[in-house]
């Protein structure tokens, strides 16, 4: 593959794990630290504010819940990674603390609640998730053969980058409230085996090996076929192809996929929670920021160093009509297709058995490789 097209977008696609986490924590860092400067700014706000105009706050309001609005019957697809049990439940019980630190009081009514907790900013437990990417505009679909077969060539694309990508792991690194009032839990990227069969203290590259991004190198991947394949055309009156690309670089920056994979160098590893409308002009009174990140940091002590493997990823045609609006791209969504990665002959996808029998198998396999004990 040409690969200059990615090093123009500075997605760093040739990092390694250690060099991509290395840049996501600056920026993780920068958002928290700027989430803890606005605590003193936002109360600031509130000693000087004058009488509160209770009109002008439900308008904004209003405003607020029509950026999670999609109009009737437009879809965009969506490339995502389902977050799986437990590490789910665990984020589950992270945000209802959040929201009990937020207000004791009934939240859900838009008018009548002094701290507003909209349901269609939530989403739902078994939906939480990864965004790889969104490699669409919002559309109206064209129910005829078109449409469809747009997504079933999407759909072999991306089949076609997984089988070159094995299973990989991520980590939990911390839980986090921005600025903006989102709630997100964010992850470094640890590694997958070569595989081979390694020694069993081998199975999973560190956080900080040298190999090659698996995450930054899948999102990577993504963008290229899409620019490649031609599948960016849905966007456009005109396709994007490579060689206008090459001459016109400019062009790169007009194409939603590439702003919403190239955003950042290697873009976040988050899972959204929920968005908290905390903003002053949202509330009746003051919100206790602090208490907030109180809560964050313990959170963020249970969960950090908890890890997920991923053996797979979503393609789904997303409509925003379910819980979570237009952030959740699963419920009510048009389509969707599960996509499996590349199975090693190594053990990764061992490493994480998904039952009491499958735990089992995999102990006596150790016994039998390592009959006096694991190696030091």
């Amino acid at each position: 593959m040409d690969r200059i097209l990615l090093e123009r977008l500075g997605i760093g696609w040739k990092d390694s794990v250690s060099e991509a986490n290395e840049k996501r924590m600056k920026e993780y860092d920068r958002q928290l630290e700027e989430a803890l400067d606005y605590v003193e700014e936002y109360n600031k706000y509130w000693e000087t504010a004058r009488e509160l105009d209770l009109q002008a706050m439900l308008e904004k309001r209003r405003l607020y819940e029509k950026g999670f609005v999609t109009e009737d019957g437009k879809t965009q697809l969506a490339v995502s990674i389902r977050i799986c049990e437990p590490l789910r439940r665990l984020f589950a019980e992270a945000r209802e603390e959040v929201l009990r630190s937020l207000t004791e009081e009934p939240a859900a009514d838009v008018e009548r609640s002094p701290v507003w907790v909209p349901d269609f900013a939530h989403i739902q437990d078994e939906d939480l998730h990864v965004t790889v990417c969104i490699p669409s505009l919002w559309r109206e679909p064209n129910v005829g053969p078109a449409h469809d077969a747009y997504n079933r060539e999407v759909a072999k694309a991306l089949h076609t980058i997984a089988a070159d990508h094995e299973a990989f792991v991520l980590e939990v690194d911390r839980l986090v409230l921005t600025k903006d009032g989102s709630l997100l839990a964010l992850f470094r990227a640890v590694g997958a085996t070569d595989g081979k069969v390694v020694p069993v203290h081998d199975i999973l590259s560190d956080r900080g090996s040298d190999t090659l991004d698996p995450m930054t190198s899948l999102r990577s991947d993504v963008l290229y076929v899409f620019l490649e394949k031609k599948l960016s055309h849905i966007q456009r009156q005109n396709e994007l192809d490579l060689a206008q690309v090459h001459e016109h670089p400019h062009l790169l920056r007009q194409a939603t996929i590439v702003k919403t994979v190239g955003g950042s160098a290697h873009g976040y590893i988050h899972c959204s929670l929920c968005r908290l409308a905390v903003a002053p002009e949202l509330t009746k009174r003051p919100v206790d920021w602090k208490a907030i990140h109180r809560v964050c940091r313990s959170w963020t002590a249970k969960l950090a160093g908890r890890r997920m493997a991923v053996r797979d990823f979503t393609l789904s045609e997303m409509t925003g009509l379910g819980q979570g609006r237009n952030k959740n791209p699963f419920d009510q969504a048009r389509w969707l297709e599960e996509i499996q990665l590349k199975q090693t002959t190594g053990r990764t996808t061992q490493m994480f058995p998904r039952s009491l029998a499958q735990n089992w198998a995999w102990n006596m396999r150790l016994l039998e490789d390592f009959p006096l004990g694991f190696p030091s």
